[in-house]
């Protein structure tokens, strides 16, 4: 086997004896390393006696992809390690994330497969946008398993299908286990380079752990929509539906959504709004409406200052409204080195329950480098 080595890219070739074949991949490499000192005035969103604690948070993220003619392949390993000063409210972390990837592409078309483990608190927002309400720092383990592929059946028209299967298992006994398998057929459409017409319909079955006591559910979604680019700076989504659940939480309801992304000389903004209805630990599907607005806008070519806010609306077994606002502002100190000053404030709105809100002030320093 030969190796060649050029800013941070490898060419590795591997030649059979005798057999006249030599087979060659180029693997590039990156890294980033946030590294993070924050203060949450009520990290468990209590209504009363708050308690707030001081975070360290170091989160190493390594990615390697590998390209060889019709193939790639994408290796990615993080770890998010937290300590707390108070661990009886916010636990000491070690949260490991590995992903796996393979994607194939034809004359026509393509295929992939993917696997990913991901271990995050309770707490976080990937867990709290399903309208999970939780009163402690626990943790939730979740596997899965993708394939996709897609061909072309006309030169303007593609079909894809995306499957995938997923473990999800927490540590604390008011959230429930669950299996998730679900499919998605999409037929795309290309009215023009600026204008794509699709209609999906995605089938996803929910089966709770064993001796949860709960009914397993089915979700049966076909969606209309279409992705468009107005100008260079200007894009979007829009799209509409209906889910129609089964089980113990039968029922239809419409849904959709709009997407406008913004990207100029100085200003990033975007605007994302719709409802979906997405698993949730709460034992079943939930039905969430969200809005999400992001803006940010370059003082100097290494500065830079945003705003983010959301509202997000769950329908599930505890009925909640959430209110995100954030401030922040990045200062690019090397080619290599970024620092970022963060405040945030988040509110939670529950029936019978006085509103709980959290103040989050925080002061990162990443380090990437696209070519390690």
């Amino acid at each position: 086997m030969l190796l060649l080595r050029t800013t941070g890219v490898v060419t590795a070739i591997l030649i059979l004896p005798y057999s006249g074949l030599t087979y060659a991949a180029t693997w590039q490499s990156a890294i980033a390393l946030p590294m993070t000192v924050e203060y949450d005035s009520n990290p468990l969103l209590l209504t009363e006696n708050e308690k707030g604690v001081t975070r360290t948070i170091i989160a190493p993220d390594y990615s390697l992809v590998g390209t060889s003619d019709l193939d790639q392949f994408r290796f990615g390993l993080g770890v998010n390690v937290e300590r707390s000063s108070d661990s009886s409210i916010v636990s000491d972390r070690e949260d490991p994330t590995l992903q796996l990837g393979w994607q194939r592409e034809t004359e026509r078309g393509g295929y992939g497969l993917t696997a990913k483990y991901v271990e995050v608190s309770t707490l976080s927002t990937a867990v709290q946008e399903t309208g999970v309400v939780v009163a402690t720092d626990g943790t939730q383990k979740a596997y899965s398993l993708g394939g996709n592929w897609s061909t072309k059946l006309s030169e303007r028209s593609t079909l894809v299908n995306e499957t995938d299967y997923t473990n999800v298992k927490y540590d604390i006994d008011s959230l429930t286990d669950y299996d998730e398998i679900g499919t998605r057929f999409s037929l795309n459409y290309a009215w023009s380079e600026r204008v794509v017409w699709f209609t999906r319909f995605g089938v996803r079955h929910y089966e709770p752990a064993g001796g949860a006591g709960l009914d397993s559910s089915d979700s049966y979604t076909p969606t209309t929509g279409l992705d468009f680019q107005i100008s260079e700076r200007l894009e979007g989504t829009l799209h509409a539906g209906v889910t129609h659940v089964t089980g113990a939480q039968s029922g239809s309801s419409g849904i959709g959504g709009l997407l406008l992304h913004y990207k100029g000389e100085r200003i990033d903004t975007s605007i994302d709004a719709g409802r979906n209805t997405i698993a949730s630990g709460d034992g079943g599907y939930v039905e969430v409406d969200e809005a999400r607005g992001t803006w940010s806008y370059a003082l100097a070519e290494t500065s830079r200052v945003g705003v983010d806010a959301s509202w997000q609306d769950s329908k599930g077994k505890t009925p909640n409204t959430l209110y995100n606002y954030s401030a922040w502002a990045s200062r690019e100190l090397s080619p290599f080195w970024i620092a970022r000053l963060s405040l945030a404030y988040k509110e939670r709105q529950q029936n019978g329950l006085p509103d709980a809100n959290e103040d989050v002030f925080g002061v990162t320093l990443i380090y990437s480098h696209p070519d390690f």
